[in-house]
């Protein structure tokens, strides 16, 4: 039987290793990426990022989509886990680097010293991107350590890590005491990475931005950058294609309103996606205004964070055990999930939020107080206009997290309550007769539209194109 030190040693070392591969690949890219053209720069820029915003679990579903026919055991496991990972967060570190490049007056300060432009990477830009590139780099093991859905999926049962046990413990043996302990374990590694992530990315990410680099990309970021986009475009593109991949055109769509093959599913795909659309609306009710609000304070909160640093699995398994302390009508009540995802979506919406209300002119507002405005007039009237671009994003990214989770959901939502992750891990994990397809369908549709709302979402504001097009 594993122990405990096993299943801890296994998270960590998926989540090391996954981070080390990500930097190892994703720094060349941001160079690479950097020095592209603007309007190229938006085209692949959005690309990149789109696998970074999906669930891990479809990024599962795409990898099988790939490999439908290999027999997984746990060292191939452990590649497809650690690939599955480096796939999601290249673009994420490679857009963390791109958009720290260094400026152009300083690049050409060192070329006028003979400096040529490998030197100034290695000796002048990378030293100076260190902190924010560490810190993406902790992001990605926190990310990797908590990616219950992917192991589940792309593990086949041969892999197993804290998640997955506490998981087997909770839902399965029914051990609760043995849940809790892993559970603790869970919570002190990813934790311990949030902490390290928080000190070396204390400025933040902006990942809708990109800036152009002078400084020329080599051959080897050239190659890599192309190898890694050929691989997103063949690992997505492939569940497209295999959705398509039916006797009948369209077949796998029209069977996403059944159970599937020998009723598979308590609900059908569509009315999972129903239960993941009203659960998103709650979630976004829920958790903009209270991160609108709290980013208007003017210290930086650690507690609203906080919950970027525990596992969506240990937030499920504790709302589970509490439910077991509350009437029965609340703790059957599908408001349970949605409100319990607002717990992980709200820190999200905080880190978006925060710093647009931080760079607004306080002199505007400080102008529109002595004129008498109150505060929900002010907030209506001038900051929400001033920061609707973020506030866009934030609405993207936060709605895109609520559709896609799957941890704490696979312990709260059952029967006719469950979501739309919940139903396509039951369809890719168990194929046969059409529920591969109806999987493949599914993914499908979800790509589609992150593509869409990131297209959107990192489209340049009409302010910045007028100030460029004025330069």
């Amino acid at each position: 039987m594993i122990t405990n030190l096993e299943l801890t040693l296994t998270t960590a070392v998926i989540a090391v290793v996954s981070a080390a591969l990500s930097i190892l690949l994703g720094v060349p890219f941001g160079n690479w990426l950097a020095a592209l053209a603007p309007k190229l720069q938006r085209v692949i820029g959005a690309i990149s990022v789109v696998p970074f915003l999906l669930p891990p679990l479809l990024i599962a579903v795409a990898i099988k989509a790939v490999t439908p026919e290999l027999q997984v055991d746990s060292e191939i496991g452990m590649l497809l886990i650690v690939l599955a990972h480096a796939l999601m967060n290249i673009g994420f570190v490679g857009r963390v680097v791109a958009g720290s490049a260094l400026p152009s007056e300083q690049i050409e300060a060192a070329r006028l010293d003979g400096a040529r432009d490998s030197l100034i990477r290695k000796f002048i830009q990378l030293p100076q991107q260190s902190a924010a590139i560490t810190g993406a780099g902790l992001l990605v093991a926190l990310y990797s350590a908590t990616s219950f859905g992917l192991v589940l999926l792309l593990g086949a049962g041969s892999v197993r890590t804290l998640e997955t046990e506490i998981a087997d413990s909770a839902l399965q043996r029914l051990d609760l005491g043995q849940a809790a302990v892993l559970a603790a374990l869970q919570t002190l590694l990813t934790l311990a990475l949030f902490v390290l992530a928080s000190r070396f990315s204390s400025g933040g990410f902006t990942l809708n931005q990109v800036s152009k680099s002078n400084l020329k990309a080599g051959s080897v970021s050239s190659l890599i950058s192309g190898f890694y986009l050929t691989v997103v475009m063949v690992v997505l593109g492939s569940v497209v294609i295999r959705s398509l991949s039916s006797e009948a055109p369209f077949a796998n769509f029209v069977n996403l309103d059944s159970l599937g093959t020998r009723s598979l599913l308590n609900v059908s795909v569509l009315e999972a996606a129903g239960n993941s659309l009203r659960n998103m609306i709650v979630v976004l009710l829920i958790s903009l205004p209270v991160a609108y609000l709290w980013a208007g304070r003017a210290k930086s909160s650690f507690l609203i964070l906080l919950p970027i640093g525990i596992s969506s699995v240990v937030i499920g398994l504790s709302a589970l055990v509490l439910s077991g302390y509350l009437p029965r009508e609340v703790s059957s009540s599908w408001l349970v999930v949605p409100v319990v995802q607002s717990l992980i979506a709200i820190p999200l919406a905080y880190q978006i939020i925060r710093p647009a209300r931080r760079s607004l002119d306080r002199e505007i507002l400080d102008a529109a107080s002595l004129d008498g405005v109150s505060g929900l007039q002010r907030i209506r009237l001038i900051e929400l206009p001033l920061i609707a671009k973020p506030l866009s994003i934030t609405l993207a990214f936060v709605g895109m997290s609520s559709l896609g989770e799957f941890g704490a959901a696979s312990f709260l939502a059952f029967g006719s309550d469950e979501t739309l992750p919940i139903v396509m891990f039951r369809l890719a994990s168990r194929p046969g007769g059409d529920n591969f397809g109806m999987a493949m369908a599914a993914g499908a549709i979800y790509i589609l539209l992150t593509a869409w709302i990131v297209w959107l979402s990192f489209r340049p504001s009409q302010t910045s194109h007028q100030s460029h097009s004025g330069a």
